[in-house]
């Protein structure tokens, strides 16, 4: 499967948050420090240290926060469209940075029907897939 990279090396300092909405399939890659990490609808949240990663299963927000300085990559099958919108809010700073906003990008109208098309085809038949306990 061929990656596109939304962020390389973000830097986070102890007490950010980053916020994915709608970002159903991006990867995070956590090069340095330590990420919990909460899906809406996911019962288990997740502690990735460095050098782990999760690929996002649901649609919905996604949240980030860094427990130690941390660096990460989100990285997304698609070169477009990836996600509704990734905001950062910096440790001890009020005003969050909007880092990727869907509706101002500027693509090709085909191209991001493409997009929301092959995501609602895997949602329709995915939405809500688990592993077996056999595959454990």
């Amino acid at each position: 499967m061929e990656e596109y990279i939304v962020q390389s090396s973000l830097g986070l300092t102890r007490g950010s948050m980053l916020r994915i909405e709608d970002g159903r399939d991006i990867l995070l890659y956590v090069w340095e420090g330590e990420i919990w990490l909460t899906e809406e609808r996911e019962r288990k949240d997740r502690i990735l240290k460095a050098d782990e990663w999760h690929r996002l299963e649901r649609q919905g927000a996604a949240i980030g926060y860094a427990l130690e300085r941390s660096v990460v990559t989100l990285t997304a099958p698609e070169p477009a469209q990836y996600a509704r919108r990734i905001v950062l809010v910096k440790a001890g700073d009020a005003a969050p940075v909007e880092l990727y906003n869907a509706s101002r990008e500027r693509v090709h109208w085909l191209a991001g029907l493409a997009a929301r098309l092959r995501r609602r085809w895997a949602g329709m038949f995915a939405p809500y897939s688990r592993p077996t306990t056999a595959s454990l």
